[in-house]
């Protein structure tokens, strides 16, 4: 940990540059202070070329007691890190909370102000919450259009830097497009990012204020055609099945990073469907469904980038585990979008033939989970092996569960909840939801949901009890560096931090709509969340909810994220547009043996084009209108 302080982030450059860069001979060695005896440095001197015997003996022994310095590998200024604060540094979720320093310190309860007057009269402040102080103009809602009722969104994937795809519950694919419009001028902006050496920069991050950045979001629903909508190939209906359609989104960008990979189920009895779907032009690209896979449904699916994809180098490409009511798992690795996988690498059994809820797999770990209602297995992503088991907690009923006399005979039970709801964290826990009933005979008395943390070696660490209100999970969301999980429940989502110290401790809330009382229609539901556009930099938060409605909530930075954004989509445009006039000329004039015959005709042509969009743009000097 001090390594990685801000300290020696700061003066470790300096001291590569002096043992073993720019600063350990020349004239910069001087300017530092850096010059020892001319035996000491590496090369300077050949020992075995040596004939006196006694010279080369004083010699060595001169190097022997008195040291050497090593090779010089740098004859550049060596790079430094760039601090915690810096507005040019990559910001991570964790870094919002401060969780890498001191996870609770800086924190609030959720229902305390930013700033509290004390009883003495003092103002103790308070570090501002992402989600829960955030502005109105932080956030915007895209409703679906009239006339409803509308499909929840189960999936959402933020793509590119400006696209979203979302997918509901009937299998039906939604496109999305948005941009962040800042209110700081521009010339502002250009100026301040010229300057390296400025630590206050007028549109930075600021590190005590998150909400520094002034802006709006621009937002809309992409409507391509309604001749052919795009959908997943099978989608369960609600008069046979109240499930909801099974989907997974792959965070890969396929086919020269513009194509994105949906795997869902493929016809209800076992089979796979996989299809790459074009996010900007709103169109299935490729479509192929592999039969009886499993011999049930598929129940679960969970996608994770690796390789390049993921920052860690590599071949890059998509990791996917699929769950089944037979009770096995398949893992599959998809790498290119032109050699599909027709079966899997490998299948995962050990839950007796149980329905399996739910699924992750990290490929940073090399660890997949398969849960059912009695048991959560891990495996081994490399060869399948099942690395350990373990079973429901069995004292969260009896700590959370209080009962009174009429309820003495009555059982306590608890069991892995019928959810999709399952996360591996790059720290090495596993964050799953139970279910505990307090039965008597067959009927039910109570009922609550609770998260639950454990290690990969199947070790209980900590419990967090749900409010009624939330309901059942739909999703966990963790963060890069698995510090925290993001947990869709009910009408918001909930920010836990994931320790062995404080387990699963709340430390923000993200609600989508305030307290509707008993008016059910008028209550939000979030069933997905992603955030983008990129793992590395997330600035915005996209979250799927109830009757087909986006929630899009800016995060910090997004502003200067907005800004060199568009600076590069302007340069990108512009080097296009300027190949054309080249590409053309290419395409008429063709080969070599044909340039006399065709020069003059071409020629001709493209002068004739000029000619005419000049005369139509009737601003110049000669081309003006003769007045009547």
């Amino acid at each position: 940990l001090a390594l990685e302080s801000d300290m020696c982030s700061e003066m470790l450059p300096d001291w590569i540059d002096l043992i073993f860069g720019r600063k350990q001979q020349g004239k910069a060695a001087i300017e530092a202070q850096n010059v020892y005896f001319y035996l000491t440095y590496y090369g300077s001197v050949d020992v075995a070329s040596i004939e006196d015997e006694g010279l080369r003996q004083a010699t060595e022994l001169q190097i022997a007691h008195f040291g050497q310095c090593p090779m010089q590998l740098f004859y550049r200024r060596h790079a430094k890190k760039q601090a915690r604060d810096s507005h040019r540094r990559r910001q991570t979720l964790s870094d919002l909370y401060d969780m890498k320093t001191a996870p609770l310190i800086n924190q609030r309860p959720l229902n305390q102000a930013p700033s509290d007057r004390t009883d003495k009269g003092d103002v103790t402040s308070r570090k501002s919450l992402p989600f829960t102080d955030a502005p109105l103009s932080y956030w915007v809602h895209l409703g679906a259009p009239p006339p409803g009722p509308h499909a929840p969104l189960i999936s959402i994937r933020l793509a590119l830097a400006d696209r979203c795809l979302a997918v509901d519950s009937k299998g039906i694919f939604h496109f999305f497009r948005w941009a962040w419009k800042p209110e700081f001028e521009e010339d502002e902006l250009s100026e301040s990012s010229d300057s390296d050496n400025s630590d206050e920069i007028e549109g930075a991050p600021d590190k005590e204020n998150i909400f520094s950045d002034k802006g709006c979001f621009v937002a809309q629903r992409e409507l391509f055609s309604f001749r052919n909508i795009p959908r997943l190939p099978y989608a369960s209906v609600a008069s046979e099945d109240t499930r909801h359609a099974t989907v997974g989104v792959s965070k890969t960008l396929f086919a020269n990073k513009s194509l994105l990979l949906v795997v869902s189920d493929g016809d209800g009895k076992g089979a796979l469907a996989m299809q790459l779907v074009d996010p900007i032009k709103g169109e299935i690209r490729g479509e192929v469904i592999v039969p009886s896979i499993h011999a049930d449904c598929i129940t679960s699916i969970d996608m994770d980038p690796i390789g390049t994809a993921s920052g860690q180098g590599g071949v890059g490409g998509e990791l996917v585990i699929v769950g089944s009511a037979d009770g096995s798992a398949t893992l599959w690795r998809f790498i290119s979008s032109h050699y599909w996988p027709l079966r899997p690498r490998l299948r995962m059994m050990g839950h007796g033939g149980a329905t399996i809820y739910g699924v992750a797999v990290s490929s940073s770990l090399g660890v997949c989970a398969s849960i059912s209602s009695k048991v959560c297995a891990l495996f081994d992503v490399g060869n399948g092996a099942m690395i350990r088991n373990f079973a429901p907690p069995e004292g969260v009923g009896k700590i959370h569960m209080k009962t009174d006399t009429k309820t003495e005979n009555a059982v306590i039970e608890t069991s892995f909840a019928d959810t999709p709801a399952l996360c591996l964290s790059v720290l090495g826990f596993v964050i799953a939801v139970c279910s505990t009933k307090l039965m008597q005979g067959e009927n039910m008395l109570r009922d609550f949901f609770s998260l639950e943390i454990f290690t990969v070696e199947g070790r209980h660490i900590g419990s967090h009890i749900l409010e009624p209100h939330q309901g059942i999970p739909k999703k966990i969301f963790p963060t890069v560096d698995g510090r925290a999980v993001f947990v869709c429940a009910g009408g918001g989502v909930s920010v836990h931090l994931v320790s062995s110290i404080q387990p699963l401790a709340i430390v923000d809330n993200w609600r989508l709509s305030e307290d509707t009382g008993n008016d059910v229609s008028a209550k939000q539901v979030m069933y997905d969340l992603d955030f983008g556009p990129t793992i590395a930099r997330p600035v915005v938060a996209a979250a799927g909810c109830s009757a087909g409605t986006l929630r899009l909530h800016a995060l910090q930075g997004i502003s200067r994220w907005s800004h060199e954004h568009q600076r590069n989509t302007v340069s990108s445009a512009v080097g296009s547009v300027l190949a054309m006039p080249a590409q053309t000329v290419k395409n008429a004039l063709g080969g070599v043996s044909s340039f006399g015959s065709n020069f003059f005709g071409s020629a001709r042509e493209i002068s004739k084009e000029a000619f005419t969009v000049v005369k139509e743009r009737e601003g110049g000097f000669f081309f003006r209108k003769k007045r009547g």
